[in-house]
């Protein structure tokens, strides 16, 4: 997955500070800070063709994916069909 830099938000030193975020096709988006705090945002459409878009905050970009990474290895362990 790829992701396309939006928009760059400067200090008045002209040194990055945040960024805005978005994967190539516009499932997921993200607003990033210099001290690592994150806002992802996920566009999904649902069976009923309604548009949701759930957002995550996180301080722990490696604890969610540990996280996540465990709940999978769940899923996997206990549901058959599950991929």
């Amino acid at each position: 997955m790829k992701w396309v830099i939006k928009s760059k938000h400067l200090n008045e030193e002209e040194k990055i500070i945040g960024l805005e975020l978005e994967d190539e096709d516009g499932t997921f988006d993200a607003n990033v800070r210099w001290d690592g705090s994150m806002e992802i945002h996920i566009h999904s459409i649902t069976e009923e063709d309604n548009v949701m878009v759930d957002t995550i905050h996180t301080y722990d970009i490696d604890g969610l994916i540990t996280k996540l990474q465990g709940l999978k290895e769940v899923c996997l362990d206990y549901l058959d069909d599950w991929e």
